[in-house]
């Protein structure tokens, strides 16, 4: 008897507490206004302190005006009818883009405005492709969000036709009992935290399918969404990512029976293209200079990679567009060519540092200097009204990070708790040479066609150019040796 009514205790107990939970959510009831946000007057804009009013010059609505330039450069080539677009390194969008800076610079006034001109290697191309599943009984099924894996292995000119099986995230577990030999891999990767870096890539699973003899991989990389990313390959054998929705509709089918996958793809490796940095000059008051970088070549729209960065070094380039006696040291701004094609003009620095760099001071990348925090919220994902923080690199003296931290301390520069252990991105191959100083982040739609003017705050703009404003005044004022790292002072 005891323990009936335990029991019934416990029971009663659990379902006042769901109802209790359910009341908390929003039991039924009247009709409740939707209100809505304007979320892009509504990010987190920390005002300009008392005593620096010069850097409210440096507008975040202008800046993401240059968002909107370069990103429509991108669309034109996306309506042109070219399936594999953006301002990709070698296309005719991407020299119409260093055409574009080239104007701007000399609009605001640079002087020696001029282009760089690199030969690059031979470039991997996707011309055309097909994805198409059929099984017994069902319509067939085509893909929105299929895409090639980035210089993914071409078919045959017909396609081939493969059966498909299901490997789970593709770890040695999930291939257990399955044989792929000669069929198409079907694996589910999360974004960690972007189609650029997800699971199938870093552990394994794409080297993984081609080592059991799949003939083919398929990637659902999982954003909410249906969202269509650029990713790297499975080696040797065609591979494709798919978004969430396509994915789910293929994972329907095959919980109905066997299913065939028709694939194609025609590729081509292009020789003889070009890309180039385009730099532009404002003299200061002596030799010495600072160099500030944005690379422009983008995959889809590339709106905060990198039409951020490069609006922001327009945005600086414009500001520091004053009268030479008020600048103490040279600014030179450089739009570096080909950032996805191996960064041929950041290597060219490295290379000749003796003598392209021997009068620079500091290095500043603009890279992906804002983007909306997003967050995954069960099957959705939900914007904020806050700016995604920043990844962050200082090579240089104490004092030089220290300049830096305050400058993104005062103006609301969100950065990660602590310091990258290397420069990545733009900056990477140059950035111990010198002192240097760069924000970076890779947040959730990094290398996809989500990467939008829309997801740009104007606020981070701002933020990110006011904070490089004065940390190009406050090393200004200091010389030489004061900001070098000890590696560099020796």
């Amino acid at each position: 008897m005891r323990t009936r009514i335990i029991v019934l205790a416990v029971v009663t107990s659990a379902t006042l507490t769901v109802h209790a939970q359910r009341g908390r959510g929003g039991a039924p009831g009247p009709p409740v206004k939707m209100h809505k946000n304007d979320l892009e007057s509504s990010y987190i804009e920390m005002p300009v302190p008392p005593g620096l009013q010069q850097y409210a010059k440096l507008e975040g609505a202008r800046m993401k005006q240059f968002v909107n330039e370069i990103t429509g450069v991108a669309r034109k080539d996306r309506d042109s009818g070219n399936k594999y677009w953006g301002r990709i390194a070698g296309s005719k969008a991407d020299a119409e883009v260093e055409e574009l800076v080239a104007a701007r610079f000399r609009e605001f006034g640079l002087q020696d405005v001029r282009k760089q001109v690199f030969d690059l290697p031979p470039q991997w191309w996707a011309l055309d492709w097909e994805l198409r599943a059929s099984s017994a009984g069902t319509a067939p099924l085509s893909f929105k969000t299929a895409f090639p894996g980035i210089r993914s292995t071409a078919t045959p000119a017909a396609g081939v036709d493969l059966a498909v099986v299901w490997v789970g995230m593709g770890t040695e577990l999930d291939f257990a009992g399955r044989d792929v030999k000669g069929k198409l891999a079907f694996i589910h990767s999360e974004p960690k935290p972007s189609g650029f870096q997800h699971t199938a890539a870093f552990t394994g699973a794409l080297q993984r399918a081609a080592d059991k003899g799949a003939a083919a991989v398929v990637v659902n990389i999982s954003i909410p969404g249906n969202v269509t990313n650029e990713a790297a390959s499975a080696p040797g054998i065609p591979t494709f990512m798919i978004g969430n929705q396509d994915a789910a509709a293929l994972e329907k089918m095959l919980a109905g029976g066997a299913v065939t996958m028709h694939v194609k793809l025609t590729t081509e490796m292009r020789s003889g293209l070009k890309d180039a940095s385009v730099w532009g000059t404002l003299p200061g008051g002596s030799d010495e200079d600072i160099v500030i970088i944005a690379h422009h070549d983008s995959y889809f729209e590339g709106a905060f990679d990198n039409a951020s960065g490069m609006a922001t070094m327009l945005g600086l380039a414009e500001y520091y567009a004053i009268p030479q006696a008020q600048r103490r040291r040279t600014l030179r701004f450089v739009t570096t060519a080909a950032h996805h094609a191996g960064s041929p003009g950041v290597a060219w620095m490295h290379d000749n540092k003796a003598t392209a760099l021997a009068k620079t001071v500091l290095m500043l990348n603009c890279e992906h200097t804002s983007i909306t925090q997003i967050y995954e919220y069960g099957p959705a994902l939900r914007r904020s009204t806050d700016i995604n923080a920043r990844r962050w690199w200082v090579h240089g003296s104490d004092r030089l990070a220290a300049i830096a931290l305050d400058a993104w301390k005062t103006f609301g520069v969100t950065i990660f708790d602590g310091m990258e252990a290397g420069a990545s991105g733009d900056m990477g191959s140059v950035s111990r040479d010198l002192p240097s100083i760069q924000l970076i982040v890779s947040p959730m739609f990094y290398h996809s066609d989500h990467d939008t003017p829309d997801t740009v705050p104007a606020q981070g703009l701002a933020a990110s150019a006011r904070a490089y404003a004065k940390i190009i005044d406050d090393v200004n004022r200091l010389d030489r040796a004061t900001l070098a790292p000890a590696s560099l002072s020796q």
